[in-house]
């Protein structure tokens, strides 16, 4: 009668680990889009981030050229000259035809 009872309990605790075993992948697949999820959330904000600190920086850096050439007495017209004469044409190179 023992034997009787142990044929019939081996199938259903096999049934069981595979239900565990089931679940246990499930439970890592779910984890693993969550982290993903996360990650990708995550790199979002760091670009937000970034993207709003260099714009913020370009400000103070345009206010900060601002108040030098007033300091300096400089007018737009003055600075607008200063870049033409800081950028000289470059002339035009010829290719060799081959």
């Amino acid at each position: 009668m023992y034997t009787h009872w142990k044929n019939r309990l081996a199938p259903v605790a096999l049934g069981l680990a595979l239900i565990t075993l089931v679940g246990c992948d499930a439970a890592e697949q779910s984890a693993q889009k969550l982290a993903e999820e996360a990650k990708k959330e995550a790199q979002a904000l760091i670009e937000e981030s970034v993207g709003e600190v260099v714009d913020e920086l370009n400000r103070q850096v345009d206010s900060l050229q601002e108040s030098t050439n007033r300091a300096l007495g400089k007018d737009d017209k003055e600075q607008d000259t200063e870049a033409q004469q800081e950028e000289p044409e470059k002339p035009l190179e010829q290719g060799v035809e081959t």
